[in-house]
């Protein structure tokens, strides 16, 4: 769990870099405007699902790759894609918006991203065992060890990771629909 902490925080260290990139690409410059008007631009309702259904197409390739015996280094890549993520974003709010950009980032961002890395990285962690497990007991196992309890022990952290990511897009969808209009001036996006 410690390792794939640190790879979620190198994802959010190399990810912080890219706003300075986006001085001369301007596509990621709009990648990110677009994702902040998409995200944070509606109501509850539609900030709340869009941050639900976005965490959950993390959840269901860690649940894809975590049934495979040879899953396991895509599952060590998935912390570090979501805090490149995480640090593009709140770059591009500091290095755009100055002060009331890191206040939207604190507000707006870290507190429902740290209850869903959180989960992610749960599950990640479940889903790494089983499929290293699944591989030893394919290919390095003489004797055919029982896999069963740990994809069952693996789907339960799937249902609580979700759990998990649906409070935390409902927390999400309520800070946004009270801060967003405050704190980011999208119209000007």
């Amino acid at each position: 769990m410690v390792g794939l902490s640190c790879l979620l925080l190198a994802g959010v260290a190399f990810g912080s870099f890219f706003p300075y990139l986006a001085k001369s690409n301007r596509y990621l410059s709009y990648f990110v405007q677009q994702y902040l008007v998409g995200e944070h631009g509606g109501g509850f309702v539609s900030v709340m699902f869009g941050s639900f259904f976005s965490a959950m197409m993390l959840q269901t390739l860690t649940l894809f790759f975590c049934l495979s015996s040879i899953g396991a280094p895509v599952l060590l890549c998935i912390p570090f894609l979501r805090g490149i993520a995480i640090g593009c974003i709140s770059a591009f709010l500091y290095t755009g918006m100055g002060s009331r950009g890191l206040i939207a980032n604190m507000i707006l961002l870290w507190i429902p991203e740290v209850l869903q890395a959180a989960c992610l990285l749960f599950f990640v962690a479940a889903a790494l065992n089983t499929s290293v497990g699944l591989f030893r007991s394919i290919f390095l196992s003489k004797t055919s060890t029982p896999v069963g309890p740990k994809v069952g022990r693996c789907l339960r952290c799937f249902v609580f990771s979700s759990t998990g990511l649906l409070l935390s897009s409902v927390i999400e969808g309520l800070l946004a629909a009270v801060f967003a209009p405050v704190l980011l001036n999208l119209t000007a996006l």
